[in-house]
C-alpha cells in the first residue's frame, strides 16, 4: 500500500495533486469486499495548509458488483466527490475526536495513506440495494434462470396463501372471484 503514501511533510503549502488508478490488484488488498474488480480513476487535490489539509477525492469509473435480485455480475458506474479534513492533534482532548468527515493526527506523523479512504468512498458510491435497474432495460442482464426461480417461489407461496382460508364467509367471494 505503500503507492498511496502521501508524504506532506515535503509538499508545498497550497494545492498538490495526486492520481491514482485503481484496478483489480487494488480491490484484492482488502479481504472480504463487496467489488472484487473495477476500474477507477482517483484524482486527489490534496491542499495543504499551516493547521490543516484538505482532501477533495474524485472518483470517475466503475466497479463489478453482485446484483442482489439474481446473483449476476454487473458493472456499475461510479463517479462520485469526497471531501476530507486532516487536523493536528492538540488542544482540548474532547476536541481531538474524529468524525467522517475530520480525522486528526499527532504533529509528529509525516505521511498518510489515503488506501483505506479510496476504498471507503468507493463503497459509499455503490447503492445499498445493487441490483440491474440502472440498467437502461430492466433485468437485461440479470441471470435468467435465477429470476425464473424465484417467480416459481413467489407463485407457490401466493397459492398455499390462497388455499389457507381462514373464515368460512371467505368462501362464497372467493368462488365469485374464481369465476372471472
Amino acid at each position: 500500500m505503500r503507492p498511496y503514501d502521501i508524504h506532506f511533510v515535503g509538499l508545498s503549502q497550497g494545492p498538490n495533486t495526486f492520481r491514482y488508478q485503481i484496478d483489480d490488484a487494488f480491490f484484492a488488498l482488502f479481504p472480504d469486499t463487496q467489488a472484487k474488480k473495477g476500474s477507477c480513476h482517483v484524482q486527489l487535490l490534496f491542499d495543504k495548509q499551516t493547521s490543516h489539509m484538505e482532501l477533495n477525492f474524485t472518483l470517475d469509473g466503475h466497479v463489478e458488483i453482485e446484483c442482489d435480485r439474481c446473483t449476476a455480475d454487473m458493472h456499475y458506474p461510479i463517479h462520485n466527490q469526497f471531501q476530507l479534513f486532516i487536523k493536528f492533534e492538540g488542544g482540548e482532548p474532547d476536541a481531538n475526536e474524529d468524525t467522517d468527515e475530520v480525522i486528526f493526527i499527532s504533529r509528529s506523523e509525516s505521511s498518510i495513506n489515503v488506501a483505506q479512504y479510496i476504498y471507503e468512498y468507493i463503497h459509499l458510491s455503490v447503492p445499498m440495494v445493487k441490483n440491474c435497474d440502472y440498467l437502461e432495460e430492466r433485468y437485461k442482464n440479470c441471470n435468467k434462470e435465477v429470476l425464473k426461480r424465484l417467480q416459481i417461489e413467489d407463485q407457490e407461496e401466493e397459492g398455499s396463501a390462497d388455499d389457507a382460508i381462514i373464515d368460512e364467509r371467505w368462501a362464497a367471494l372467493k368462488k365469485l372471484k374464481d369465476k372471472k
